[in-house]
């Protein structure tokens, strides 16, 4: 499993590396394409590059990103999950605009990756559950983030079939807060 430290981004820095909130850095043709939808939001980019080396299961590709998108549907969040191999050509300012009833979405915040035994109340990724693997478990109280689910008190998790995610296939994930 792969820790997660988070810290809101300051000043001049790269908006291609992993990220929670802000502005994607992702293809551009995906906002025409119906890859992303007027009513997703932008949850996180990881940069696979920055943290392969950590992945000691070898679960994932050396290079390319993936993407968290989510939209807000009767009550709950359906999330988006996109693989890009390539690195992403455009920045897309103020693409969670319309989103406030979350909080600040607006704000950038970085993302660094640690080795990690343990996945006790922290942010994580690749968290192993036999035949099912989270992919993120995020914990907005961990990193002073958005409040949209600070006042829950609860984690949300990004959680799929470990065979599906071996080949990047994530029309079966799920996104759920307990």
């Amino acid at each position: 499993m792969i820790g997660i430290t988070v810290e809101k981004a300051h000043g001049e820095y790269d908006p291609g590396t992993s990220k929670f909130f802000g502005a994607p850095t992702m293809p551009e043709e995906w906002l025409s394409d119906g890859t992303v939808g007027d009513d997703d939001f932008f949850f996180c980019q990881l940069k696979l590059s920055e943290f392969k080396h950590l992945d000691k299961s070898g679960i994932l590709p050396q290079m390319g990103f993936i993407y968290i998108f989510l939209s807000f549907k009767d009550g709950k969040f359906i999330p988006n999950i996109r693989y890009c191999k390539d690195e992403p050509d455009t920045l897309i300012d103020d693409f969670n605009a319309g989103f406030d009833f979350l909080g600040d979405t607006d704000t950038e915040y970085s993302i660094d990756y640690f080795e990690a035994d343990s996945c006790e109340d922290s942010t994580r990724l690749l968290v192993s559950e036999g035949e099912n693997i989270t992919l993120l478990r995020y914990d907005p109280l961990d990193d002073n983030m958005p409040p949209f689910l600070a006042d829950t008190e609860k984690i949300a998790y990004v959680t799929l079939p470990l065979a599906d995610l071996k080949k990047l296939d994530f029309s079966n994930a799920d996104f759920f807060i307990k």
